[in-house]
Formats: C-alpha cells, sequence, structure tokens
C-alpha cells in the first residue's frame, strides 16, 4: 500500500510537470505523499526534510539539467529520507523502485502522445515575472498575453511549437483542443505558470 502511495506521488509530480493538469498533478502528489509518511508512522522530521529536500533538488535538475551532481544528491537524499522513515533498507528499494517504474511509464505514456518538457526550463531560466502574471515575456522580443494571435510551425499533439508576429521566436505551447495541424491559426487561451495553452483561432474570436 505504502510503495503505490509513493508510485502515484511521483506520477502526479509528472503529470503535473508535463500536462495541463498542473493544480491536480500538484494535489495528487502532496496527498499521496502525506498519506505515504502518516501510515509509516513518521515520529522525526529528519527524514520527511531530507526527502523534500532531495525532491527539490532532483526537480532542479529536471528543470534546470546541467549540473549533474544535483541531482545525483538529490536522489541520495530522498533514498535516505525513505529508509530513515521506513528503517527496512529492502521497503526502500521496493517501494523506490515501485515509484521509478511507474513515473517512468507514465512519462513515456505522456512523451509519445506530445506532452514535452523543452518549455518549462526555457522559461523558468527567463521569466521574472510574478507567478500569478498572465503574461510572459522572451528575449524582449514578444509579450505573451491571453487572445494573442499566432500560428502553429509543427503539428500540436496536443505540444508543439509556436510563433507569434514575425519576429517572434518559437514558442512551446500546448492545444486545448486536442489536435491542431501545422501552420494553423492560433490564438492563446490561457498562460498557467509556464505552459500556453492554446486553440484554434476562428473568426469570432476578433
Amino acid at each position: 500500500m505504502e510503495g503505490l502511495l509513493l508510485a502515484l506521488g511521483f506520477v502526479g509530480l509528472a503529470c503535473a510537470l508535463l500536462t495541463s493538469w498542473t493544480k491536480t498533478g500538484t494535489l495528487v502528489t502532496l496527498v499521496s505523499f502525506y498519506f505515504y509518511f502518516d501510515l509509516l508512522g513518521l515520529e522525526q522530521w529528519l527524514p520527511f526534510i531530507l526527502f523534500s529536500a532531495g525532491l527539490l533538488l532532483v526537480l532542479f535538475e529536471v528543470l534546470i539539467p546541467g549540473f549533474g551532481f544535483v541531482g545525483v544528491l538529490g536522489g541520495i537524499l530522498l533514498a535516505l529520507g525513505l529508509y530513515y522513515t521506513t528503517g527496512d533498507i529492502f521497503q526502500t528499494v521496493r517501494d523506490l523502485s515501485m515509484a521509478i517504474i511507474s513515473v517512468a511509464a507514465v512519462i513515456v505514456f505522456l512523451v509519445r502522445n506530445g506532452y514535452t518538457l523543452a518549455g518549462v526550463s526555457q522559461f523558468v531560466l527567463k521569466t521574472d515575472l510574478p507567478p500569478d502574471n498572465e503574461v510572459l515575456a522572451e528575449d524582449n522580443q514578444v509579450v505573451l498575453y491571453p487572445g494573442l494571435i499566432g500560428e502553429a510551425q509543427t503539428p500540436l499533439r496536443p505540444s508543439g511549437k509556436a510563433t507569434f508576429g514575425d519576429a517572434s521566436p518559437l514558442y512551446d505551447v500546448l492545444s486545448a483542443e486536442g489536435l491542431i495541424d501545422i501552420h494553423t491559426s492560433i490564438i492563446i487561451e490561457k498562460i498557467q505558470g509556464t505552459k500556453i495553452l492554446v486553440r484554434k483561432f476562428t473568426e469570432g474570436d476578433d
């Protein structure tokens, strides 16, 4: 049971990063991790702190790749946090293996269906705007906002590349209505955190 909760927490995290279900994925992750540690009877804060620090370092490595040792350190801290929680090396290996296999399978499924992490690190590095601001800018060339019209430069299945204006760089966008063909006019429906949600542009959007 504990292993399933841990796996579900990591799956929720993957969905929060790769899909538009950010809030749902985050909620699933928090609830799953809470019940995981609750069922194991967490008596000290150190294991939870180690686990949380390791998870944050792993996320940092995923979002801003290139450091290497940060991800390795994160994995070690995460495993130590689980070990000090369970007190059993075999249960730690079992639970962690179940989580890794589950999240790997979900990531492969999402990537094959067009979801990508490419835009996440790009926006993490380049935006200085508050999290609740619905406007994003890249390289000071284009200001993105809901209602801005652009063009799909690749098929959106549902993620892909798009431009917004003649001097626009390529942006990673996510279709809010399934497949959108290349060179289709699109309009930004919502900017949700680091995700640009778009749909097909119609005459009624003028």
